[in-house]
This record gives structure tokens, C-alpha cells and sequence, in this order.
């Protein structure tokens, strides 16, 4: 499909806008409460979905290797480590189950329901972002817009806890089974489950030293209930905010399927500023505004969005990061085909390999996030800080992606010179100062007063986006010469889909 990048971008924005929508909505209407339960039905399915990481590394590999995979089998492969899932999901749970009250029951079946629905993403876009990136872009897109059909049927439920909790299944099914339905002329005939499951445990080891691992990062939320259960619904809020954080899985997923299928090491810097452009925009815009953002998600929390702008700070700041580390992993493992050039999947082929050493960061990473967060934690309550327990996870969350991305740099050698070298000090870092400073005038002079009122509130993070848009667009294209060229290449592809040329 042509224009792939350009729809990537179109729906990176479309999620943006989707995300806040659809969050905000909820954070202003459901009590603190159903916040905190929301952030345990999430954190009980990021934890409980540990195996899949086993599935979303193996699954691309065989059909960039095969041209597609047979579909049954791969599903029965699913089905085995969907009830590791079960297991996990239940336990976590449990733990706190009787916090939960009348919800818990409805939790655990959203969340057992949802992970149902991963396990078959798996299969669906791992087929399409080697085979069919346009239609794995089409997808995210069906993703943002059950995102606005949602909340009118919410308001018809009147902002219940239960139609808020079964919205998050709907929002991620729909899409799916669009997926799986075009992913069906894909379909090898030859059914081969038992080869499929050995390779898969073959494979296994690499992510799961990696990937899998981040499944255990859900604990955060666990940390924060049991040293600061009153905590959890501001966690949540902060997680609303980070969500257009996310936009950039899009577009990371078009540059390794692309990789994966064929070597052009020239896109990596191209994807790589497009993703550092649009991350930065966002971190800028919450950064220098966060009580603006934050009137807008949780109003009644104005008393308290003093002690929440560190909090955001850090937040925006680790999350850009991720979104590097993240880019960074994908491009080693995309580059680095030995397991695709063999016949068959072996153990011992990763060994050395530019793919053991992308995950081998994300398991410095869990380490270093899960042993500093309970210390820090517990340092920042005697401290005397309010929200102790958050201001110690996300310090945690900014010390483990510091220590990924440098791992992984180091273990890149010569290839670093694919990510722009030097060229990033004219192409991101100068735009990215002088936008600061400018900005910083901007918010000085600029006096917004603090409305409870929702379309108020929207209007006036609608006019602070436009204008850190604008201003970092500007500098951008005035500083750098290949921003220039990466904006006039998407005008001019936006001018052929419109002309239809």
C-alpha cells in the first residue's frame, strides 16, 4: 500500500487525539475508585502477558522467513502459552481481590476476555507489518476510532464502572478481528503445529530474558498499592497523560517489518527523526503546561497540581526515552536475520547476535527498574514528598531507560552510524533548545486561568498544542535542512492522495 509512513503519521495523530478523548472522558466522570481499578485491570494484564512477548518476537521472524504462516497452527501454539496467561492473571488478582469489592470478578473476566484478544494480535500483526504494513496501519486507525464510538454508549450506561471496564475489550477486539480476517489470504496450508511450537521454544529464551521480562514492570502498580494504595488513581491520571507518548509503536513496527523483509538501512534515520519530532512535540507541550493537561483529565485535583508537575516532568522525559530505546531494539533485531536465513529456529543461533543484546537491554532495564523502586520509594517518603510512592517509580522508570540505551549503543559498534551520529546534534538537538527557550518566554508571558469547565479546559490545550506546534515546526525547519526535506516529502505525499496521483 502506498504512503505507508504518511497514514503511520496520520494515525499516530488520530491516536493522539483518540487517546485524550476517550481517557479524559473517563477521568473526569468515574470516581477515584474505578481509576484504581482501571490501573490494577492494566496492570494485571501487562503483567499477565508475558508469554506473548515469546509470540510477537517469534511469529515476525517465521514469516518473514516462510512468506506467511499457517494460521490454525500458529492459533493452537497461542492457545498453550495463553494458559500460562490464565494462571498469572488470576494471581494477580488475587492479591488484591478484596480490595477490589463487588468489581473484582468483572475484572478478572475483562482482563482474561482482553488478553484472548492479544494472544490473536500476535498472530495478526505479526503477518501484516512484514506482509501488509498499510493494513497494519488500517488497523491502529479502526483502534482510535472504536475510541470515539465508545463513549457515547458509556454516556447511555451513564459513566458506570462496568461500561467503562468493558469498553477497553471492545476498543482493542474490534480491530483485531478486522486484522484476522485479512490475514486469512496469508494463510500457509501446510499445518505444522508441532514445528511451529518447537521453534517457538527455540526462540523463547532470547525474549524472554527480554521482552517477557517487562511483563514483571506491571509490579509497579503493586509497589505503589502497597506502599501507597491512595496513590493508585493519581498513577492512573499520569498514565492518561503519558498515552500520547505511545504514538511512535505505529511507525516503529513499519521500520522492522520492513527491515526484516529487505535491508534499507537508509529509512532508520528518517524513522528515527519522525519519532524523536513527534515525541518531543508531546513532551514539550506537557512539560511546559502540565497544569493545563492536568486541569483537563482531573479537575477536581487543581489543589494538588503543584506537586504533580515534577511528576509529569519526569514522565515525559522517561517516555521519550522509551520511545528511543524501543526504535533502537527494533532496528537490531530487524538488521540481524540469522535465525531468518536458517531453515529452521535453533537455540544456540542467537548467540552473539545483535538480537540477544536488544533484549539483553531490556532485562538491565527491569532489573535496575525493579530493584531502585521500593529503595527510592521509601526514600522519597521520608523525604516528605506527597506523592512519594509515584516520584519513586517514575525515577526508577528514567535510571532502567538511561541504562537500556546505553547498552544498547554500546553493543551497535560501527552500525550507530545508521542513527545520524553527529547529524542529530543539527537535526534534534539545536531545534530541540532553541524551541525550549522560546517556549519558555511563551509560558512566562502567557497567562492562562484554570477553568472546571470540560470545553473551556479543551479549547485552551487545543490553542497550548497548536502553539508548541508551531513554534517547534518552525525552528525544526529553519535549523535543520533535513527536516525540511522530511516535511516537504510528507506535503507533497499528502498533495498526491489528495490530486488521487
Amino acid at each position: 500500500m502506498r504512503h505507508v509512513r504518511l497514514m503511520a503519521v496520520v494515525s499516530s495523530l488520530l491516536t493522539l487525539l483518540s487517546s485524550f478523548t476517550y481517557n479524559i472522558a473517563i477521568t473526569r466522570k468515574i470516581p477515584t475508585v474505578g481509576l484504581g481499578l482501571l490501573s490494577l485491570l492494566n496492570a494485571s494484564i501487562a503483567f499477565s502477558l508475558l508469554p506473548t512477548a515469546i509470540l510477537n518476537f517469534a511469529y515476525p521472524r517465521l514469516v518473514a522467513r516462510d512468506g506467511g504462516v499457517n494460521i490454525r497452527s500458529v492459533l493452537g501454539v497461542s492457545s498453550i502459552f495463553y494458559l500460562v496467561t490464565m494462571i498469572l492473571t488470576t494471581a494477580y488478582l488475587l492479591g488484591v481481590w478484596i480490595k477490589m469489592g463487588q468489581y473484582a470478578f468483572l475484572v478478572l473476566v475483562v482482563a482474561l476476555l482482553s488478553e484472548v484478544t492479544y494472544y490473536l494480535q500476535s498472530v495478526t500483526n505479526s503477518i501484516l507489518m512484514v506482509k501488509d504494513r498499510g493494513r497494519f496501519v488500517i488497523s491502529s486507525i479502526i483502534q482510535s476510532i472504536m475510541k470515539f464510538v465508545v463513549i457515547p454508549v458509556i454516556m447511555l450506561f451513564k459513566w458506570s464502572v462496568d461500561a467503562v471496564l468493558w469498553s477497553t475489550f471492545v476498543i482493542v477486539f474490534i480491530p483485531t478481528l478486522y486484522s484476522f480476517i485479512y490475514t486469512l489470504r496469508f494463510n500457509l496450508n501446510i499445518h505444522n503445529l508441532r514445528r511451529y511450537f518447537r521453534e517457538v521454544i527455540n526462540a523463547s529464551w532470547v525474549p524472554l530474558m527480554g521482552y517477557a521480562i517487562n511483563s514483571f514492570r506491571a509490579l509497579d502498580a503493586i509497589f505503589i498499592g502497597l506502599l501507597g494504595y491512595a496513590q493508585l488513581g493519581v498513577w492512573y491520571v499520569l498514565f492518561i497523560l503519558s498515552k500520547p507518548l505511545a504514538y511512535g509503536n505505529t511507525l516503529v513496527s513499519i521500520t522492522y517489518g520492513e527491515l526484516l523483509e529487505r535491508e534499507r538501512f537508509g529509512i532508520v534515520y528518517r524513522d528515527l527523526l519522525i519519532i524523536l519530532f513527534i515525541s518531543t512535540y508531546v513532551m514539550l507541550a506537557l512539560a511546559l503546561f502540565p497544569t493545563i493537561y492536568l486541569n483537563l483529565v482531573r479537575p477536581g485535583m487543581e489543589g494538588e497540581f503543584n506537586l504533580l508537575i515534577l511528576p509529569v516532568l519526569l514522565m515525559v522525559i522517561s517516555g521519550v526515552l522509551g520511545n528511543v530505546n524501543q526504535f533502537i531494539s527494533n532496528v537490531m533485531q530487524g538488521i540481524d536475520k540469522k535465525d531468518i536465513i536458517s531453515e529452521s529456529i535453533r537455540p544456540g543461533v542467537y548467540l552473539g547476535s545483535l538480537v540477544l543484546y536488544a533484549h539483553l537491554a531490556e532485562l538491565a532495564f527491569t532489573v535496575v527498574y525493579l530493584t531502585t523502586m521500593v529503595p527510592l520509594i521509601l526514600l522519597f517518603k521520608y523525604l516528605g514528598f506527597a506523592y512519594y510512592a509515584i516520584l519513586g517509580a517514575l525515577v526508577s522508570s528514567l535510571l532502567a531507560n538511561v541504562t537500556a540505551l546505553l547498552f544498547r549503543l554500546n553493543r551497535l559498534g560501527h552500525l550507530r552510524t545508521i542513527f545520524g551520529g553527529s547529524n542529530l546534534l543539527r537535526d534534534y538537538l539545536a531545534p530541540l533548545v532553541v524551541s525550549l527557550a522560546l517556549l519558555l518566554v511563551v509560558r512566562h508571558y502567557w497567562v492562562i486561568k484554570l477553568m472546571p469547565n470540560i470545553y473551556i479546559s479543551l479549547v485552551q490545550v487545543v490553542e497550548v498544542s497548536i502553539a508548541v506546534l508551531l513554534v517547534y515546526t518552525a525552528v525544526s525547519i529553519l535549523i535543520s535542512g533535513t527536516m525540511r526535506r522530511l516535511i516537504r516529502e510528507m506535503m507533497g505525499r499528502v498533495l498526491n492522495v489528495i490530486l488521487g496521483t
